[in-house]
């Protein structure tokens, strides 16, 4: 018979199954057995008449109870171990789609700069196509810069060893210079950016990492769509000594069981190989060191998403 037929014998999930049914019964069997001898001995004593402090006196119901006691805490190891096995497998399978994706996510700009550079080193273009081409390759180096540049800020802010440089600025300003300074990102995604409250939303941030943040969740609303005209509405809402920005999407949507997952480290929908599965993560971890935070709302796949941006506001 081929091997492979046996695999399933190998499975963990079996494995740990087949070993708490084999304890729970051995337990049980052993029990059922010590009482059985305990009652034998109990007849024998009474019907011979031997004097009971022959025999060792054992308290049948305190030794069950310890029996139970370390079979539980032999039981609890086990789905212990088990969990942490399934975590492990887990993380690893996180970890192979952030290595597919990320390869992907380098190896397209790298490939675009060299289809740039033979062009040029094959034919005499223009001058107006040469600056056209340049200003490809360096949105292309920029993309690069910005991939490098999150694994890099990851490992300084799990390191603790992060820099803030900190600075007052009106939040919805800056909002909107990140969208004139970047329309290259954006060009098929119609945009609108609006105050709820008619106030200034005054906050001391890094500026850079909100930017990257703003990055992140605007170039995912793009990513993860599949309507004709992406769409984007940034809503400014004071509350009190906090503040939200809302980016709410007509993209794919996110289901409600996994919400909490999408700002894991490596965590993908799916097995798309768009992305990194860093960028949201990066954003919750740079979020905690402005003290602030982000959520998600979505009502299902197809309806598209709401993430929201809470910081602190600095009053007038």
């Amino acid at each position: 018979m081929p091997m492979k037929s046996f695999k399933w014998y190998f499975h963990p999930i079996f494995i740990f199954t087949f070993s708490l049914v084999a304890l729970v019964t051995s337990l049980f069997v052993y029990i059922r057995s010590y009482l059985q001898v305990s009652d034998s001995i109990r007849v024998f004593v009474e019907k011979n008449k031997v004097d009971a402090s022959q025999f060792l006196q054992t308290d049948t119901w305190i030794t069950i109870l310890i029996i139970s006691i370390l079979v539980a805490i032999i039981l609890a190891g086990t789905i212990i171990i088990f969990v942490y096995y399934q975590k492990i497998i887990q993380l690893y399978r996180m970890q192979q789609n952030f290595i597919n994706g990320f390869t992907h996510e380098l190896k397209t700009p790298i490939a675009s700069i060299r289809l740039f550079l033979d062009t040029f080193k094959k034919h005499e273009l223009p001058r107006e196509d040469q600056l056209k081409y340049i200003d490809f390759m360096i949105r292309d180096a920029e993309r690069l810069s910005a991939n490098v540049g999150q694994i890099l800020n990851i490992g300084k802010i799990e390191d603790r060893s992060f820099n803030l440089n900190n600075s007052r600025v009106e939040a919805f300003d800056l909002t909107n210079d990140f969208l004139e300074k970047n329309p290259h990102l954006f060009e098929r995604t119609e945009i609108t950016i609006k105050k709820i409250d008619h106030v200034n939303y005054f906050c001391n941030i890094d500026i850079a990492l909100i930017e990257m943040v703003i990055m992140n969740i605007m170039t995912n609303a793009i990513r993860y769509n599949d309507s004709n005209k992406p769409s984007i509405r940034i809503e400014f809402r004071s509350l009190g000594k906090k503040m939200t920005i809302s980016f709410i999407d007509n993209g794919m949507g996110i289901k409600r069981s996994e919400h909490r997952n999408i700002f894991k480290k490596f965590y993908q929908i799916g097995k798309t190989a768009k992305g990194s599965g860093l960028g949201l993560y990066l954003s919750s971890q740079i979020l905690k060191l402005q003290k602030g935070s982000i959520s998600v709302d979505s009502r299902g796949a197809g309806l598209g998403s709401t993430f929201t941006i809470t910081l602190p506001r600095e009053l007038e």
